[in-house]
This record gives structure tokens, sequence and C-alpha cells, in this order.
């Protein structure tokens, strides 16, 4: 399993239509296909995020844009956005080739070394929000402000299927695909840079939400792949999936956030896609709001419209069946969900984890579970932090930005 995220060469699938006589052209992970400039944040436009863009963020949230705007970075520089297409691999389908995609934003005035970011996005519901539409995804505009804006070079993928134009299924939560597309961008990217003329710095990566889960994959992919990462942090990132499920529909939370509901059946289906279940999806949710929930999934409902459809209340969506298969995880996609777990190694890098107890949508011990786990093994360069007593989801996610901005500076 481990060594198909390392994998340098492979095969490409017979195109539909080839015989078998045909040539099969070879795919190399991480081989960049393609750049697009998509464009420039000037400093004003960059400004605007803190000064309007945390306001609208942070709108029916818990905290007031009040308690943060003052300690976030004011724009420093203006940046570069591309877009870039590279080839990657779908460990899960035996490698079968894939074009994946991300954002590189390269800010005016590099210096030489300038230190590189790898975000890794949360979760999304429309395919306008994925960091290579930059203009669509606030939460990589604040990687832009933060990051890009104060001299760091920024990347960021889209995750295999959720591009618009992308033929592969939506990978939401699927291990060893989130990796590798991660790693193959990474990779895509040093070649753009290297076209350019730029050499980067320490390589440091941050993911809020699914992508707090997604960076830790990340990370232990480039461990092994022996690629040093100077810091890693995680804001309520779901490091154990199986965790994560269990305690959703076992243990909900007083603050549960409808949403919840539909990324647990977009996890479903996306390692349905990936995978396999054999039918169980069919069997966990309510017959008839199978179309509604597959439609979601493809990027073919909008979420306002999922919501307006379908019930955000776990025992409303999911069978009884689904219930007691919580309870005792021994069917396959209780197993897949464990096997995804994404901190049970030691690790080399530091990392942080942020947490809350107020969070909405992530449980606090799943969110600081990695920390901990480390703790407990010997590792004391891993820290659990918490975002504060009234800090929702969004919430810790800028409480992140703000403390992770001058640690990954006192690093670089």
């Amino acid at each position: 399993m481990l060594r198909q995220l390392l994998v340098g060469i492979v095969c490409a699938v017979i195109l539909a239509g080839c015989s078998s006589t045909d040539p099969v052209a070879p795919v190399t992970p991480g081989e960049l296909v393609k750049v697009d400039l998509l464009g420039r944040y000037d400093v004003a436009r960059i400004q605007a995020v803190i000064d309007q863009g945390l306001t609208l963020f942070l709108t029916k949230g818990t905290m007031s844009p009040d308690a943060f705007r003052s300690q976030l970075a004011p724009a420093k520089h203006g940046v570069k956005l591309y877009k870039i297409a590279y080839q990657s691999v779908i460990p899960e389908k035996n490698n079968a080739s894939v074009t994946a995609y991300g954002l590189v934003v390269i800010p005016d005035s590099i210096l030489p070394g300038a230190p590189i970011v790898s975000y890794q996005h949360g979760t999304i519901f429309d395919r306008s929000w994925v960091p290579s539409n930059p203009d669509g995804s606030i939460e990589t505009q604040f990687m832009i402000s933060q990051f890009a804006s104060q001299g760091y070079i920024v990347i960021a993928p889209d995750y295999f299927g959720t591009t618009p134009g992308s033929t592969a299924p939506n990978s939401y939560f699927v291990a060893q695909s989130t990796a590798q597309a991660c790693i193959d961008m990474y990779r895509a990217s040093m070649t753009m840079l290297q076209q350019q003329g730029i050499t980067p710095g320490k390589l440091f990566i941050n993911g809020w939400s699914q992508g707090g889960y997604s960076t830790l994959l990340f990370l232990r992919a480039l461990e092994l792949a022996n690629i040093p990462v100077a810091a890693a942090a995680s804001a309520s990132g779901p490091a154990d999936p199986l965790l994560f499920v269990s305690s959703v529909l076992n243990n909900t939370s007083p603050f549960f956030a409808g949403f919840s509901v539909a990324a647990l059946t977009n996890l479903m289906l996306s390692m349905d896609a990936y995978q396999g279940l054999n039918g169980y999806v069919e069997e966990a949710v309510v017959p008839k709001y199978l179309d509604k929930v597959r439609k979601l999934h493809r990027f073919e409902m909008t979420f306002d419209d999922f919501a307006n459809d379908v019930p955000l209340v776990i025992d409303s969506l999911y069978t009884d069946l689904f219930y007691a298969d919580s309870r005792t995880a021994t069917k396959p996609f209780w197993k897949m969900l464990d096997a995804g777990a994404a901190y049970r190694w030691r690790m080399k890098t530091p990392l942080r984890a942020f947490y809350s107890y107020r969070d909405e949508a992530i449980p606090w011990q799943v969110a600081r579970i990695a920390a901990d786990y480390q703790n407990t093994i010997g590792n004391a360069t891993a820290e659990a932090i918490d975002a504060g007593a009234t800090a929702d989801h969004r919430a810790v996610y800028i409480y992140s930005l703000i403390n992770i901005k001058p640690w990954f500076d006192s690093l670089r």
C-alpha cells in the first residue's frame, strides 16, 4: 500500500477503443503537464481578504472578526497565481492514470530560497471552491494573505475529481489517493518553479478540516520519500476517520453541524467509487434519499438544494443497520475507515494540531489525537493547541493561521 504512494513510473490504463497491441504510454507521477497564469492579486486585493473577507467567513459564527483582524498579517506583496495540471495515479484503482490540478502562488519580488507552504483545503460541496479557482475559495485566499503575500510560495492541490472538467470520481477522504494527489502536486510545483528559475527553501505543510486529515496523509508520504518538512500544522483535522464517524453517530455534539450529514454521505460514496463497498451504501442510507446524496457527491446538486430536500439530521438519513454496524465496526466500510487513520507512525516533523471543544464539525478528541498519539509514543515535538472556549470550526482555522505564521517564520 505504502509503496504505491512512492511509485516512480507506472503503466497507464489502456484507453477505451485501443487494441491490445497498441503501445501503452508510461505515466510519471508528478510530471508537469500544463501551466496557466490565472492572474495577479495586488496588495489592495489581498488586504480586502482581511478587511472584508474575514467578516464574510465568520458570519453567523461564534466569534467576531474583530477578535482576529488585528492579529492577522497585513498584506505586504502582490502575487501571481497559476493553475497547473500534472500527471498522477490512483493507488486504489491499480495505479490508473489521472490528470490532477492545483494552485501555485508566487509573491512579487520573490527572494532566493523563499520557503514553500503546501495548503490542503477543507470540505467543498461545489467545484468552484477548489484552490485552482482562488476567487471561489476564501480559505485559500487566507493562505495567500498570510503566507504568499508575506514572501512564501503557496501551493495547494485540488484532490482528484474535484476540479471542474475532471473525469475522476470525487475522492473525498480516500486516503491513498489524497496522499498521491498532494505529493505529486509538490513534485509538479517544483518542476514549475525550476522552469521559472526559482529555487525554493524549506517546505511547510498546513491544512484545515478535511485538509488537516490530508496534511497528515501527505506528511507520511513525504517522510517515507525522505523529503524534509520543516513543520506541519492541522486545524480541526479528523486524523482518525473511524473515530470521527463513530463519534458523529453515537456521541453527537450539542453543537452538531448539519453539513456533517452531507460530509458523511460524501465520504461513503467516495470510498465506494474508489474501493468498492458492494452495495453497502444502499444498506446504510434511507432509500428515498439515495438519489440526492449521489447527486451531491457528483457535484450535480448544490448544498443548499440538498439541505432543502434532505433532513440534516443523522438519525433521519441513515438506517438502523448502519447504526448497529457502527457499534461493532467489523464490516468492510468500517475497516476501510480504520485503515485510513493518518497518525499511527512516529513522525520526524514537528506538528501542531489545533482543536476546540466548541467545534461543531470535528470532535475535539479527533482533532487532537495525532498529537496525543505522538506524545504517547515518546515524540515530544507534537503539540495539541486549544483554539479557545468559544472557537467554532471556522474560528479554529483563523486562530491556527495566526499562530503558525510566527512558528513557520522562526523555522525558515
